[in-house]
């Protein structure tokens, strides 16, 4: 069974959706994730937990995007 998202969870993982899926965390403390030009308006201990869901995955250099569902 899948672990259910909080609300703010959800609204994070639309507004990466809705910013190509992909993003950088930037700022000087690599703190803040920005995707298409624009600044998430969330913490980073959002993606870390959407990390921990399977949600979004973090690779390269601070580099966080959406993971695809998978099909069975």
């Amino acid at each position: 069974m899948a672990a259910a998202m909080s609300p703010a969870l959800r609204d994070a993982l639309k507004w990466l959706a809705d910013h190509g899926g992909d993003g950088v965390f930037a700022d000087k403390s690599h703190q803040v994730l920005y995707a298409q030009g624009d600044k998430a308006p969330f913490m980073r201990s959002t993606w870390n937990a959407l990390c921990h869901l399977g949600r979004v995955e973090f690779y390269g250099n601070r580099r966080c995007r959406i993971v695809p569902p998978r099909s069975f």
